[in-house]
């Protein structure tokens, strides 16, 4: 008996890509944050300091944006998929899970990201 194959479906195909993008922008993220780690602690001079903290924080806003965008994407096609005929319950709740496992995944990088301004009050995201 040879194994059977689904085809994917439409919720699937319509988000896949936009989820991968998550992710990597949550990787991108976290390794600028450890490259600044290694910028900061080779240079001690204030204002090159402050020159990679501004050149990451380019960066990092750059790929939080990238998310957001893939994030509304795939929030769109739950909704639409929640509302169509053949609806399936059970890829709906998959999909909504898999979403806010890579959101929370994001957050919680933004939330480290953002502990680098002493400054700046503490950010806590809602749930």
């Amino acid at each position: 008996m040879s194994p059977v194959t689904l085809s994917p479906t439409r919720l699937s195909r319509r988000s896949a890509s936009d989820l991968r993008s998550i992710r990597s922008a949550t990787r991108k993220i976290e390794e600028l944050s450890v490259t600044l780690d290694r910028q900061l602690s080779a240079d001690a001079r204030p204002e090159e300091q402050m020159r990679h903290l501004r050149a990451a924080t380019g960066q990092i806003t750059r790929a939080a944006n990238d998310a957001v965008q893939a994030y509304r994407r795939v929030s769109g096609a739950l909704r639409a998929e929640a509302e169509h005929p053949d609806v399936d319950a059970v890829e709906i709740e998959h999909a909504r899970s898999e979403l806010a496992e890579v959101r929370t995944a994001m957050l919680a990088v933004l939330k480290a990201a953002s502990e680098r301004y002493p400054w700046a009050a503490p950010f806590e995201p809602a749930d």
